[in-house]
């Protein structure tokens, strides 16, 4: 019998906010994906700062009526029985990770962030997991393809 490797889907800010807001684009695609996976599914602590403020400007542009359902939501989904398990990050480690990829690639501060996050904690939290990084940021993506990681 052979074993079998775990998925883990680390999601970025840019996708669990399409998964959430149903006039996202890919919306369709990431709620099953991210919300209802049988895969794992981790993303940083620093989601929740990023989430809270895409919800609010959606609801400043009047996209949704009020931020808070959402933001709750989020939070009740990343809690001991949600679907999406937040990584708590060891600061200096990451950071400096962090550092050093927005000097080599195009990422703003979050994004290489979560690219930190997703290459250390996400690897070590997993040792024998299949990885796959989730965004819908190009740039991210990118950067994200030349560390190696798999991403959709």
């Amino acid at each position: 019998m052979g074993s079998f490797a775990v998925t883990v889907l680390y999601a970025d800010t840019s996708a669990l906010v399409r998964a959430y807001l149903a006039d996202e684009p890919d919306h369709d695609v990431l709620r099953p994906l991210l919300l209802e996976s049988h895969d794992v599914v981790v993303t940083s602590e620093i989601a929740r700062v990023g989430f809270a403020g895409a919800v609010y400007r959606a609801a400043r542009a009047g996209r949704v009526e009020r931020s808070e359902p959402f933001v709750d939501r989020f939070d009740l989904d990343c809690g001991a029985k949600g679907p999406i398990a937040l990584l708590r990050f060891e600061r200096d480690a990451i950071l400096a990770l962090a550092r050093r990829l927005v000097l080599a690639h195009p990422v703003g501060t979050l994004d290489a962030i979560h690219l930190a996050a997703a290459l250390s904690e996400a690897a070590k939290s997993l040792p024998d997991s299949e990885l796959v990084f989730i965004t819908r940021d190009d740039g991210q993506a990118a950067a994200a393809r030349s560390l190696g990681l798999e991403v959709r």
